[in-house]
């Protein structure tokens, strides 16, 4: 008999006390949206709220179905964190030999219901042939923090550096953490699949929706050669500073010290003796230099101070070409969150009611310079055996289906494609970079382009299911958008059918072009999630893997678990409502 899920039984629950949600929200102390969410199981209660519940009459509730399980363990005595331990597998494969190995803090410290992910990434990273000497491969193992018998530390863990009372990893270790972007996934998982696949040095790693560039970053880590593809041109300058550093931190030094000499003569001969904050922002936009031009709301967006620094900034950015741009405009961009009035709260760029106060523009983009320059320096130190050459990794502007790669010339790809309608949304999430560093970018994130994949552009030609492509390819398809939907069509359904329709269209040329790429046997890492439109979830997994297998590439396991950059624990509201489960389909090119 199948046990009856928590979320089912609280909505009998109401159901049989005719209580609304709201009515059930205020005899526990939460609201409404709370009670949704458990309902919609995208969260589960409180330990407390859990009691208060049972009081009511629910009945028993298992720690299962609470908060409890996710929640950090204690570590408050040795003993106890050695006690710890012994829950955590001891041993693992390297190669033809069984090893003992200490797990990074955040593991043992962590949540009870991580461990069966960090058991899976052990798991995968157990292969029979290593692609490397022994000890190199002890240096290059995701989620390990040293192997004592053979006395090696992983390069992750020293770079990552975990504080013994750490409860989560840290997704920002080294040039990682130079950007702030919506959507990115961990780099333990992409470092574990690397190691899965048993990438060798020298060997190609393509992502075609490579976003900031997480996958380039790994693969240059692991010394590993990588292809990236991405229509988003903030997205590209961010994944090439993150993964084209220099090994040497002297030339952003120098940059460093030209950016202050710059910017102070550009300020002074501006401002003068007079106020800045009196100087109105139709003088900043003549001000002979300036190369941004007059956006919708721009005095509510910037403080006169704030527009004069970001001015010079990207005055200074447009001197310059190649890295040195790109750093400076990444840092710049990295601190437009603290330059400009914007309300860190909410994931879309939306201003504050409130204006900031006394920003030193200088400053944000100095500390944001220095940091990048310590984790490089940091990053060479711990990878040093390991790192490949900034000429190894490409970063390619453009749309998956326009971007020619040689067929048969990449080794691996491990992706993930923006979730049917999130693409713009990345884009606005970093609306004010998009604006400031136009000049540079040449681009607005209002123009909606057909072929990005996944973006709220939507054609006109209906949502027959006749006419789609990807039902030649998917029954799960068809069942889904021609069964499963019918009686529900409201207006806002019948939108989001279509954008969901034309995304897996989207999807079998993309297979195509993976087969294409992909060298005979290739490995492929695709993490998809799987939406809602109305109350149906779309089984994303299932039509991916059908249309996937019919374009030469066959599943070989599914890892399903919630991937959270930010903070393994963390619920992310507008993420649950939209993203049922997650999943890293692993596929091989058949031969």
């Amino acid at each position: 008999m199948n046990k009856i899920s928590f979320a089912d039984r609280l909505r009998r629950f109401r159901a049989e006390r005719g209580l609304s949600q709201q009515d059930l929200a205020n005899e526990l102390g939460v609201g409404k949206i709370t009670v949704l969410r458990w309902e919609n199981s995208t969260s589960k209660p409180s330990p407390l709220a859990a009691e208060k519940l049972q009081q009511i009459g629910f009945g028993t509730i298992e720690l299962g179905d609470t908060k409890q399980a996710s929640m950090p363990r204690s570590i408050l005595r040795v003993e106890e964190r050695d006690k710890l331990r012994e829950d955590i597998r001891k041993n693992i494969q390297i190669g033809s030999n069984s090893y003992y190995f200490n797990p990074p803090s955040y593991i043992i410290n962590g949540p009870e219901d991580q461990l069966s992910f960090f058991e899976t990434l052990f798991s995968v990273q157990e292969i029979p042939e290593l692609p490397c000497s022994l000890l190199e491969y002890c240096r290059r193992l995701s989620l390990v923090a040293d192997v004592p018998e053979l006395k090696v530390f992983s390069a992750q863990y020293e770079l990552e550096h975990p504080k013994t009372e750490a409860k989560h990893w840290d997704p920002n270790y080294g040039p990682h953490g130079w950007h702030r972007y919506v959507g990115r996934f961990p780099p333990h998982l992409i470092r574990s699949l690397l190691n899965h696949f048993g990438a060798k040095r020298g060997e190609i790693v393509c992502d075609p929706f490579a976003g900031s560039g997480t996958t380039l970053l790994e693969s240059r880590l692991l010394g590993l050669k990588a292809i990236g593809i991405e229509i988003c041109p903030l997205s590209c300058l961010i994944s090439r500073a993150k993964s084209q550093f220099p090994q040497s931190t002297s030339r952003l030094s120098l940059l460093a010290e030209s950016l202050t000499a710059f910017y102070q003569e550009r300020w002074r001969a501006f401002v003068g003796n007079k106020n800045v904050a009196s100087i109105p922002y139709e003088r900043i936009l003549q001000r002979k230099g300036n190369s941004i031009d007059a956006f919708p709301n721009c005095e509510k967006w910037l403080i006169p101070e704030a527009f004069l620094g970001t001015s010079i900034v990207v005055e200074f950015a447009c001197t310059l070409n190649g890295y040195e741009r790109d750093a400076i405009c990444c840092a710049l961009s990295s601190r437009m969150r603290s330059i400009g009035n914007v309300d860190v709260d909410v994931v879309r760029a939306e201003y504050r009611v409130t204006p900031r106060k006394g920003v030193d523009v200088l400053n944000h983009v100095q500390s944001a310079l220095r940091k990048m320059i310590l984790d490089i320096h940091q990053t060479v130190i711990t990878h040093e055996s390991l790192l490949s050459s900034p000429d190894d990794i490409q970063v390619i502007e453009g749309s998956i289906l326009d971007t020619d790669v040689s067929p048969s010339s990449v080794d691996y790809i491990i992706t993930s494609p923006p979730y049917g309608v999130e693409s713009i949304s990345y884009l606005r999430t970093h609306l004010l970079s998009y604006r400031c560093l136009q000049p540079i970018l040449q681009y607005n994130p209002y123009t909606f382009d057909s072929k990005i994949i996944g973006s709220e552009y939507v054609r006109e030609n209906g949502t027959d299911i006749s006419k789609s492509v990807a039902a030649a390819y998917s029954q799960s398809f068809v069942r889904f958008f021609h069964n499963d939907l019918s009686g529900q069509l409201t207006n806002k359904v019948m939108r989001r059918k279509q954008m969901m329709m034309y995304f897996f269209d989207d999807m079998v040329e993309v297979a195509q072009q993976f087969s294409e790429w992909l060298r005979p046997k290739g490995r492929l890492a695709f993490v998809i999630g799987n939406k809602k439109i109305g109350s149906h979830v779309i089984p994303s997994d299932k039509i991916i893997s059908e249309i996937f297998t019919a374009c030469g590439l066959d599943l070989d396991q599914i890892i399903s678990h919630k991937l959270k950059c930010n903070n393994s624990n963390s619920e992310v509201p507008w993420q649950e409502r939209i993203i049922q489960d997650e999943y890293v389909m692993i596929f091989t090119k058949r031969t």
